[in-house]
C-alpha cells in the first residue's frame, strides 16, 4: 500500500469492532496470481461513496459484507486461494465488473 494512492474496494467487511475492506493485489509481477488482501478500513480515506452494482449486503454470524452475492457463498474464498478455475474466472470477472464502475 501507498500513501496517496487509489484502490477500488473489492469488498467491505465488518464486525462490531473492525471493518475491513479487500483491495486487488498489485502485483507487478506479470505472472503474479492476484491475491486480494483484507486491509484496515481505517488505514484509508474514502473518496467516492459509489457502491458496486452487484454489491448486496450479507449477515453472517454477527459479521456484515458487502461484496458480490458469489462471493458470499461458503469456501468460495478457499477455493480461489486453492487457485480453482471456476473461483478464479468468477472473481476475474466480478472484479472486473466493480473496477469498471469505480
Amino acid at each position: 500500500m501507498r500513501v496517496g494512492e487509489e484502490y477500488p474496494v473489492l469488498e467491505v467487511f465488518a464486525t462490531r469492532t473492525r471493518v475491513l475492506f479487500r483491495l486487488p493485489d498489485r502485483s507487478t509481477s506479470r505472472d503474479a496470481i492476484d491475491s486480494p488482501g483484507l486491509w484496515d478500513a481505517d488505514m484509508f480515506e474514502v473518496v467516492s461513496d459509489r457502491m458496486p452494482t452487484c454489491w448486496v449486503a450479507g449477515l453472517n454470524d454477527g459479521r456484515l459484507t458487502l461484496a458480490p452475492r458469489e462471493w458470499q457463498r461458503p469456501g468460495f474464498w478457499e477455493a480461489f486461494f486453492d487457485h480453482l478455475p471456476d473461483a478464479v474466472a468468477e472473481y476475474d470477472r466480478l472484479k472486473a465488473q466493480i473496477t469498471a464502475e469505480a
